[in-house]
């Protein structure tokens, strides 16, 4: 850990490493992270050529690029990812770095006539993100079908389309798609996403059940997508092994976030063991100073529950409040005062958890799951 090497990559490769940075790096790892701290000296000073970075601190219109790139070698395979993706086999394309000053990143305007995987990809991102299905769907094939693509790129275009379709309910169209998946283990990820999408826990467990995923290049997901499938047939040893597994090997902060509720879930509802489920419902409130997530919303809906039925009632009025119901609005806003009024209920406050259902009844917008639950809590208060 700690290890730095210095290239100055715009020299012949000849004097690659006779230039020095003088850079200081300090790294951690905790149990859900990792960090690094790199400290870079800066001089004006052009008759030292060799030693340290020549220049000033970066500035928003005079940035630094930079990246932070990441490799996992393993022998059946290997995994690469990068904070600002090159779209290339290698990371060293510095037009696609980033752009850093005083401890931010900063885009600037790209010329639109100019275009590559990753900038293509990202692009179809954001239809999906806005829930542009059927123009992310078009995007992704589109993607897909683009010459001097890797199997890599092929395998994640088609992963990303068999999901709109999917979202789409076109589960047909989602098959089709993964069938022409180039990579094995993508094309079996996708071909679960598919059967889970049915509720075809039972058949994805017949097909895949005997998979080793530690022969496998990628884990996380195929992990998780088997572990999911567990959790919903009951069988909760099993889920725990898998998602165990998934959360070892997943580093995206959102699919960590449903990997965790699912282990909550899974402890709590097949396992029966409330503080192990606890334990990972906390895991996607407790050190955050905002959620929105919603899978972290319902982390805390479900651990207030638990708490609630232990009796532990202060803990779950807190719990309920790391919501911040106050600024949230709409449908979470709602499903949290819902919470919070089972919550003083089972605490004899009835008047405020009448008050709290109130709310959503008088609130327009509340979808109808939540204002017939909100009726039949102020039903059974008042006849308290």
């Amino acid at each position: 850990m700690g290890a730095l090497i210095d290239l100055d990559r715009g020299a012949d490769r000849s004097n690659w490493f006779r230039w020095a940075s003088q850079a200081e790096v300090a790294t951690q790892v905790a149990d859900d992270h990792w960090t690094v701290e790199i400290r870079i000296p800066v001089t004006r000073d052009e008759n030292d050529p060799l030693h340290q970075v020549i220049g000033r601190k970066p500035t928003q219109s005079l940035p630094w690029h930079i990246n932070i790139c990441r490799q996992r070698i393993r022998e059946n395979g290997s995994e690469y990812s990068a904070f600002a993706p090159t779209g290339d086999s290698g990371f060293h394309v510095p037009m696609k770095f980033a752009h850093f000053y005083a401890g931010l990143s900063h885009e600037f305007p790209a010329d639109p006539t100019v275009t590559d995987y990753a900038l293509a990809r990202r692009a179809s991102d954001r239809l999906m993100l806005t829930g542009k299905w059927q123009e992310a769907l078009e995007a992704y094939v589109g993607l897909a079908a683009g010459e001097e693509l890797t199997d890599l790129q092929k395998s994640d275009a088609l992963q990303q389309a068999a999901s709109c379709a999917r979202a789409l309910r076109d589960y047909d169209l989602a098959n089709e798609l993964t069938d022409r998946i180039p990579l094995d283990v993508a094309a079996k990820t996708a071909a679960m996403e598919n059967l889970l999408a049915q509720r075809k826990s039972a058949e994805l467990i017949e097909q895949f059940g005997q998979e080793d995923f530690h022969r496998w290049p990628f884990w996380g997901a195929g992990a998780f997508a088997r572990g999911k499938a567990y959790a919903s047939s009951q069988a909760g040893q099993m889920a725990e092994t898998d998602l165990q597994m998934a959360l070892s090997y997943t580093a995206d902060p959102r699919t960590r976030i449903n990997i965790l509720f699912t282990m909550g879930s899974n402890r709590e509802m097949n396992l029966q063991d409330d503080d192990a489920a606890l334990e990972a419902y906390r895991r996607n409130y407790e050190a955050k100073e905002t959620i929105g997530a919603a899978n972290e919303f319902r982390s805390v809906q479900n651990a207030a529950r638990i708490l609630t039925r232990q009796g532990r009632l202060d803990e779950a009025l807190a719990t309920i409040h790391r919501a911040n119901i106050e600024e949230l609005k709409g449908y979470w806003r709602h499903a949290m005062l819902l919470s919070l009024g089972e919550t003083l209920a089972a605490a004899g406050r009835t008047d405020e958890a009448l008050s709290a259902c109130r709310e959503v009844l008088g609130a327009e917008n509340a979808q109808s799951h939540h204002r017939e639950a909100a009726e039949d809590a102020v039903r059974k208060l008042q006849a308290k």
